[in-house]
């Protein structure tokens, strides 16, 4: 039996960035590529014949389907597969593909097109999609834009069979940089628009232009159109007629009109009940009227739904992530703590990258006096099978000013440590320390550190000399921003604060090569940098957590005239740039340039970041105080004091 043959067909413009990458993909699972060329001036058509194509001139004409199907009489396979520049088949379905095709006796199969928006970090919404048919002559796409060609297989043959597969393609092509740079939405309610000048009653056409207009938050605009696109469809036989009711929905929630949402939502589930999509946002609109009962009876059942049958187009994580993540805020706002956390680690479970449980997690834990309970829920719930997950849980320890339970899990870090590994736990757990205001724990793991001579031993040194300056001691060292402490503090200026730590702290006690580390004497863990204001930070978090306010108020004072710029004299900055240079052995003829008062000090964007986070730490501490009664029991107002340090700034785990 001759094995069918399969034919990529292709239109291009001036995509040679993308082009390489979707013609890789197909390699051995495809027969012959026949590209589009509509126009391009730059190498295209040179990489399209590079990967083996038949490359044909089109003049373009505003009209998609037209050069689609210029390219499909020239193609010779049994079955057509159609990709655009900015995709690219999946490694696993490359190798699925031809048993599909080899065994499937429909006349089209859909793969599903997994879309990455923004940046591409925010996951990816999935649509299945015919892009796998029977070649035949009358098989031919309609429509200028968005075209089509379902209809056309349907046509000549009304017994048709489609089937949806589990193969995938992956789409780029709406990030921001692609959007902005090729200027796609433009040229799409352009063709858009022309098309329903000339077909006005084609809801396809009209329910496309709404997609536009909420891709650019046009909402009122969107909603309309979609009602023109809804009023010509019968939602029994229309294959997008779910999507055009989420994406009413989601019209209506960016204008804040949330019953509105909630009926159409509640109709929209008379018609496609497995929609799991409409069940979540049912559980978002009941939130936002204040119905948090309904609310959460809505996102439990959308979890036990689990995401909808592969015909529908859904977001990653709906009925999984997604939805557990926004039951636990939910559950948060009802003061069902427990409940919350087991919300955020069903989240993390479902995907173990995800960040943001965590750290409400962890927050939770912390807040409501459960912190000695985290290594145990960690070591039963998560599965941290490898050193990177743990280091960015230990990260998110230290952010979240889970202090000792993040040392906890440091202690079994490493069964069988190395020398060196050993002097980086050490200078790791002094960090920890020093935010918890225990200088004498941090001192006696720095000062082993510095004698050995290392690495790590001037960085230890520094903080040894750091150290000595917040206990009132006299200091002679050669720490510039111990220095820069000594002289502000003598001429009666203030310092900074900051409660909590980037996660690249613990996250850097990860093994880096040597030649990494001799490229800066400012390296203490594995290439994490502590001077500046990032130092400052750990001494205000200490001085916080330890009661020392005199020091603290010290430090909010000296940064605060840093930040306004009525820091050190121009000598005094001088004598600190001499020093900072002397050590990075960078002194020049005697002279000193780029002037600073301590390292890092002229950005003041992070100083002032530090400088916040110093003083929500610091009211985070006076809320937990005034919570609790003399006598250790808790405060009667301790529901609405914990509700308020829940609510705090903080990190989160969110892209900023």
């Amino acid at each position: 039996m001759r094995a069918e043959r399969i034919s990529l067909c292709m239109i291009v413009k001036d995509e040679e960035e993308l082009l390489p990458h979707c013609l890789a993909s197909v390699q051995g699972a495809v027969d012959e590529i026949i590209v589009v060329d509509t126009g391009s001036s730059d190498r295209s058509a040179e990489i399209a014949q590079q990967y083996g194509a038949v490359v044909v001139g089109f003049e373009w004409c505003e009209d998609f389907a037209a050069a689609r199907n210029a390219g499909l009489e020239r193609a010779s396979g049994d079955w057509i597969l159609f990709l655009d520049a900015d995709e690219a088949l999946d490694r696993a379905s490359r190798e699925q593909i031809r048993s599909w095709t080899s065994v499937s006796g429909c006349d089209g199969l859909f793969l599903n097109i997994h879309n990455y928006t923004g940046t591409g970090q925010q996951g990816v919404t999935v649509n299945p999609v015919l892009r796998l048919f029977r070649n035949a002559p009358e098989h031919r796409f309609e429509g200028r834009i968005h075209e089509q060609i379902a209809a056309a297989i349907c046509r000549a043959n009304p017994e048709a069979a489609f089937h949806v597969t589990e193969m995938v393609i992956h789409h780029y092509g709406y990030q921001t940089a692609i959007v902005e740079r090729k200027d796609k939405v433009n040229r799409n309610v352009r063709l858009l628009q022309q098309a329903v000048e000339e077909e006005p009653d084609q809801p396809f056409h009209h329910y496309n232009l709404g997609v536009e207009y909420l891709r650019v938050g046009e909402a009122e605009r969107a909603l309309e159109t979609f009602g023109v696109a809804r009023m010509g469809i019968d939602p029994a036989v229309t294959s997008y007629a779910h999507l055009l009711f989420k994406y009413e929905v989601r019209c209506l929630q960016h204008l804040n009109r949330w019953q509105e949402a909630l009926d159409r939502i509640d109709a929209a589930l008379e018609l496609f009940p497995e929609y799991t999509d409409l069940m979540h946002h049912r559980g978002v609109c009941a939130d936002a009227l204040g119905d948090a009962d309904r609310a959460e009876l809505s996102l439990r059942e959308a979890v036990r739904m689990g995401p909808p049958p592969p015909i529908y187009h859904t977001e990653e994580g709906i009925g999984t992530y997604q939805t557990w993540y926004t039951l636990g805020r939910l559950l948060e706002g009802k003061a069902d703590l427990e409940g919350a956390v087991d919300a955020y680690v069903e989240a993390v479970r479902a995907k173990s990258s995800l960040l943001p449980p965590l750290y409400r997690i962890f927050r939770i834990m912390r807040v409501s006096g459960q912190e000695h309970q985290i290594p145990e829920l960690v070591r039963e719930r998560f599965a941290l099978s490898s050193e990177e997950a743990t280091h960015k849980v230990l990260g998110i320890l230290e952010q979240s000013r889970c202090y000792d339970a993040a040392l906890q899990l440091l202690s079994g870090i490493s069964s069988q440590p190395s020398a060196e590994m050993r002097e980086r736990l050490s200078v790791a757990e002094a960090m920890l320390q020093i935010q918890q205001g225990r200088w004498n724990k941090a001192r006696l793991k720095l000062e082993p550190v510095q004698r050995k001579k290392g690495l790590l031993a001037i960085s230890s040194a520094r903080w040894l000399e750091r150290l000595e300056w917040i206990e009132g001691k006299e200091v002679n060292g050669d720490d510039p921003l111990t220095l820069w402490l000594k002289l502000s503090s003598q001429v009666g200026e203030g310092t900074n604060e900051e409660p909590d730590v980037q996660t690249g702290r613990i996250a850097g006690l990860r093994a880096t090569k040597k030649k990494d580390m001799d490229s800066s004497i400012d390296e203490t863990v594995a290439g994490t940098e502590y001077d500046g204001w990032q130092a400052l930070g750990l001494m205000m978090e200490g001085g916080v957590q330890s009661g020392r306010w005199k020091e603290l108020h010290s430090l909010i004072q000296m940064c605060r005239q840093q930040l306004a710029g009525e820091g050190l004299s121009v000598e005094q900055s001088v004598r600190v740039g001499e020093k900072e240079k002397e050590m990075e052995g960078k002194k020049e003829n005697g002279k000193v340039s780029d002037i600073d008062s301590f390292p890092g000090a002229s950005d003041t964007l992070t100083g002032t970041s530090w400088l916040v986070k110093g003083l929500v730490s610091a009211a985070d501490h006076h809320l937990e105080v005034f919570a609790q009664h003399t006598d250790g029991q808790r405060h009667r107002c301790w529901p609405v004091v914990q509700h308020i340090r829940l609510e705090l700034p903080g990190a989160d785990g969110f892209e900023s």
